[in-house]
């Protein structure tokens, strides 16, 4: 990957492979309250495509994503197999763990990146996949603990 378009265009390829796993997902489970999670979270990688899409068309956008704090709770789970039975907290679980994956690939490929222009985008993308996986650790927390509400 070298110029500004080919890392845009390689992170909307990863979106559109996190949009198809959760229709693949969806596709699969019965339940139509996991149906109506897995095409939620498809629809909002489709949502993360059309963001770099803008990006890619107007080299001048920036992206400009605020870095969000960072609670770790994606690291201290283990993402379960996909199946009817899974919880909420499972569901949530699975896409937590996707946006930990895609936050730690763009901030691998930031420190490895010898522009600072590249650099700085990979960063940027890393906050962006930050801020998705708190929301899903926000929900992650909401139905797991639900005690503590």
């Amino acid at each position: 990957m070298q110029g500004y378009k080919d890392i845009i265009q390689y992170a909307i390829d990863r979106e559109i492979e996190a949009e198809m796993f959760y229709k693949e997902i969806e596709s699969k489970v019965s339940k139509p309250i996991l149906k109506e999670m897995f095409a939620n979270f498809a629809k909002e990688e489709n949502k993360h495509q059309q963001i770099l899409r803008g990006v890619s068309d107007n080299k001048d956008a920036e992206l400009n994503f605020k870095s969000t704090v960072d609670y770790g709770i994606s690291e201290t789970v283990v993402k379960p197999k996909i199946s009817d039975e899974m919880t909420l907290a499972d569901v949530f679980t699975i896409a937590m763990k996707n946006e930990e994956r895609a936050m730690k690939m763009y901030n691998f490929l930031a420190a490895d990146s010898s522009s600072e222009s590249t650099k700085k985008l990979f960063e940027e993308l890393a906050s962006m996949e930050q801020g998705h996986k708190l929301k899903m650790e926000n929900c992650y927390t909401e139905v797991a603990y639900a005690e503590v509400w």
